[in-house]
């Protein structure tokens, strides 16, 4: 991976055969970004995708080994109850016929490339555990 700062915001191209969520993690560490949000596009040939229920207050996963446009990536870093950092990404990924498919982004590998404009914010925001849902969530 590598990145480049443009104005307030960054640019990071996540090449072939490198993890999507591992990429943000590593930029944000050796950057020492705290909170943020992010959004990208590209291409991925092997993804793990996850789906809450609130209800049984887990997570569903699966995995798929194939090549996908990464229509869309969205998602944001925050602190966790510990101080570890979250990143939390959605994708949403089409087949070569179309198909879209979509949720919560565990992993995705990069086929082609990724390109990840990454917004740091001032402002230190932390998530706590909520006992309702399950889920870490904003303070």
């Amino acid at each position: 991976m590598r990145f480049q700062k443009i104005e307030d915001r960054y640019l990071l191209m996540v090449k072939r055969g490198e993890s999507i969520v591992a990429s943000l993690e590593k930029f944000c560490q050796e950057e020492g970004i705290k909170n943020g949000f992010f959004y990208g596009i590209g291409a991925v040939d092997e993804v793990e995708l996850a789906h809450y229920s609130v209800e049984n207050k887990k997570y569903s996963s699966f995995k798929l080994k194939e090549p996908l446009e990464l229509v869309s990536l969205i998602g944001n870093v925050f602190l966790g109850p510990k101080g570890e950092l979250i990143v939390h990404a959605h994708a949403s990924l089409s087949r070569p016929n179309g198909e879209m498919i979509g949720g919560h982004l565990v992993e995705g590998k990069i086929s082609g490339t990724g390109e990840i404009f990454f917004t740091p914010l001032t402002s230190t925001l932390a998530k706590s555990y909520d006992q309702e849902t399950g889920l870490k969530i904003l303070s």
